[in-house]
C-alpha cells in the first residue's frame, strides 16, 4: 500500500478492499469516446469495488475523466452479475468510467506512470 492510499493519520482511505490483478486495459479520455476511442493501452495492476490502478505510458491530468475497457478471461456478463465460467475462450468485458483522483512515477518502471482511478459509472457489460 503507497502514501496515497492513507491521510495523513496513517488510516486507510479506501472503502474497498483491493485485489492485485494484471491484465490489458484500453482506455480514452471520456471526450473522445464517441469518436472511437480507447486508443490507449495500459496494464491494469489492481482493481476494487471503488476503482482501480493502472500502469500508464502518460502522465494523465487529475480531474480526467476516462472510460476504460476490461477483458475477464474466463468470465461472461450475464445480465445484472458475472458467471465464471473458467474457459479462457469467454471473455466478460466491462466498460467503465472513472476519474483520475492520483497520478505517480510508477515504482514498477520509473518511465510509466501509475493511474489511479476512480469509478463514477459503468457504460455497459
Amino acid at each position: 500500500m503507497g502514501d496515497e492510499d492513507k491521510i495523513k493519520d496513517g488510516r486507510e482511505r479506501r472503502h474497498y478492499a483491493r485485489v492485485e490483478k494484471e491484465l490489458a486495459v484500453r482506455y480514452c479520455r471520456l471526450e473522445r469516446f464517441a469518436d472511437g476511442g480507447l486508443d490507449s493501452l495500459g496494464e491494469l495492476l489492481d482493481i476494487g469495488g471503488g476503482g482501480l490502478c493502472f500502469l500508464a505510458g502518460e502522465a494523465i491530468e487529475l480531474g480526467t475523466q476516462l472510460v476504460i475497457m476490461l477483458e475477464f478471461s474466463g468470465w461472461l456478463a450475464g445480465g445484472d452479475h458475472w458467471v465464471a465460467t473458467k474457459s479462457d475462450g469467454d471473455v466478460g468485458t466491462l466498460h467503465v468510467i472513472g476519474m483520475v483522483v492520483w497520478v505517480a512515477v510508477s515504482r514498477k518502471n520509473p518511465t510509466e506512470y501509475d493511474i489511479g482511478v476512480q469509478f463514477s459509472g459503468i457504460i455497459w457489460k
